[in-house]
């Protein structure tokens, strides 16, 4: 007996996408910046220093000196001299005591006390040696104080741009059934 078939060939569908990548662009442009940097302000006080020049010796070297300072060699030289004298008088009456030892001390004494002898000094010394300068330098006073940068800055927002992604589908092969009897 022969029994009838049914034959089914089905085609299945198929779906085709066409896809365009989407694009993305980011650019940051750089922010605008300034920078003013104020001057310091500073104040310097500078005292005065002290000069001191000592001319003194260089006024003795050329024999100007004080009523004080020439009575004050006179006294030395005075007193230089008596004692000179006491030490000489001494002597010569020694010599005198001692006359019975022979001799002729009296005009020995006479002959040498009849010059007297006397010392010249031409010049002087340097007068650049002979005035003292001393200097003490005044101080500084120096105060700062500094000031900050001022700083301005403007930002800038981020330029974006996007073009979407685009999905396009479409039908490559369509579903199709068909049925067939065979006996």
């Amino acid at each position: 007996m022969n029994v009838p078939q049914i034959q089914i060939q089905s085609t299945p569908a198929r779906l085709g996408l066409t896809i365009n990548k989407g694009q993305q662009t980011i650019r940051q442009p750089k922010a605008e910046q300034s920078i003013e940097q104020p001057q310091a302000e500073m104040s310097i006080k500078q005292r005065p220093g002290q000069l001191t020049i000592d001319q003194t010796k260089a006024w003795h070297n050329i024999d100007l000196k004080s009523i004080a300072e020439r009575t004050k060699e006179t006294a030395q030289v005075g007193e230089q001299k008596w004692m000179e004298g006491l030490a000489r008088v001494a002597s010569e009456g020694d010599e005198l005591m001692r006359i019975e030892d022979g001799g002729n001390p009296i005009s020995a004494q006479a002959e040498r006390n009849a010059g007297f002898e006397f010392e010249v000094k031409p010049g002087g010394r340097p007068a650049y040696e002979l005035v003292d300068v001393s200097y003490e330098p005044g101080g500084a006073e120096i105060s700062v104080e500094p000031q900050k940068p001022i700083i301005h800055t403007t930002k800038r927002d981020p330029q974006t741009s996007l073009q979407p992604r685009n999905v396009t589908g479409f039908m490559e092969q369509y579903p199709d059934l068909k049925i067939d009897w065979k006996v």
